[in-house]
């Protein structure tokens, strides 16, 4: 399916559908959104085929060049200083990005710089798109953040995310006692003890997180532990509460209890989004995406005895 995003719109080629049927029904399927909103589009003139709207109870039986009205001009941004990002994939609908350390990703009321900002800045030089996080990170964490680049497609990975379909596979560095590789199982809730914090709590909301053990060393008289974490629910702060309820909380994540370590910038945890996986909507094909591990990591381990060479060979 061909897509191609405007400042004013988005232009979608659609293949014959499978049977004839419905084109608010056939709009659905192929762009994976819910039929309520393709009506609410159709209602409001936003989808014109040949220049008129058609009605969603029209049936279609052939490929169709369709324009979905959408605001996609570059946005004026403040002129904070913002720091570069690396693209790690691009494509007319998508885009991922390797966060660096200290960076939100969306705004939190005050005028520090934001991943959101530096994406748009991106999208504004190619010359259309929205930058609409569909997964977050938290500020201390680097790695791969997924953007949609217009709201269908973003409405799209909402359902992918929301279905468990974009595995999302984090490495961290954690000191404490020794973890123990599986599944975790333990619901999240808020800490009313501490503000912005969280804790595994019996009235809190399900958490799944699967962990793997990559490799183990003692010294200083600590247990360091390299982990491969991949996330089957999403739930604020997931892998830092669950590391730090075994007992082993990620270095550097002082909130729940980290070993703070010179090798790391301040603020930043060793707490990576190293790898992002899901079937593309548009064409059908699955795409994995990996960002490199931050150059502090390098040092990080090799001061704590660690080894990263089974992340090379990968």
């Amino acid at each position: 399916m061909d897509v191609r995003v405007s400042p004013g719109g988005i232009f979608i080629s659609l293949p014959k559908p499978p049977r004839p049927m419905p084109c608010a029904e056939w709009l659905s399927q192929a762009l994976h959104v819910p039929q309520a909103h393709v009506r609410h589009l159709l209602r409001h003139g936003a989808v014109r085929v040949r220049g008129s709207t058609p009605g969603h109870l029209e049936i279609w039986d052939r490929p169709t060049q369709v324009w979905i009205d959408e605001d996609l001009r570059p946005v004026d941004l403040a002129p904070a200083s913002l720091p570069p990002v690396r693209v790690l994939y691009n494509d007319p609908s998508l885009l991922v990005v390797d966060k660096p350390e200290n960076l939100l990703v969306h705004t939190d009321g005050s005028e520090a710089p934001t991943l959101d900002a530096c994406v748009q800045r991106l999208l504004n030089e190619e010359g259309a798109g929205r930058a609409y996080h569909v997964h977050r990170l938290d500020r201390g964490t680097t790695g791969c953040v997924l953007y949609a680049k217009h709201g269908l497609m973003l409405r799209a990975m909402d359902a992918e995310l929301a279905a468990g379909r974009v595995r999302r596979t984090y490495l961290a560095i954690a000191c404490g006692t020794r973890i123990r590789p599986g599944v975790v199982s333990a619901p999240i809730g808020r800490d009313r003890h501490v503000s912005g914090r969280y804790r595994v709590s019996r009235t809190g909301k399900a958490a799944r997180t699967h962990v793997e053990v990559l490799d183990e060393a003692d010294q200083g008289g600590a247990r360091w532990t390299l982990v491969r974490l991949r996330l089957e629910t999403g739930r604020r702060h997931q892998i830092r509460v669950h590391l730090s309820a075994m007992g082993a909380p990620v270095v550097g994540d002082t909130l729940y209890g980290g070993t703070p370590h010179p090798a790391l910038a301040p603020g930043q945890i060793a707490l990576h989004a190293a790898r992002l996986q899901f079937c593309h909507p548009y064409a059908g094909e699955d795409v994995e995406v990996r960002a490199p591990l931050p150059p502090a990591w390098e040092k990080l381990a090799a001061d704590v005895g660690l080894s990263l060479d089974c992340l090379k060979r990968e």
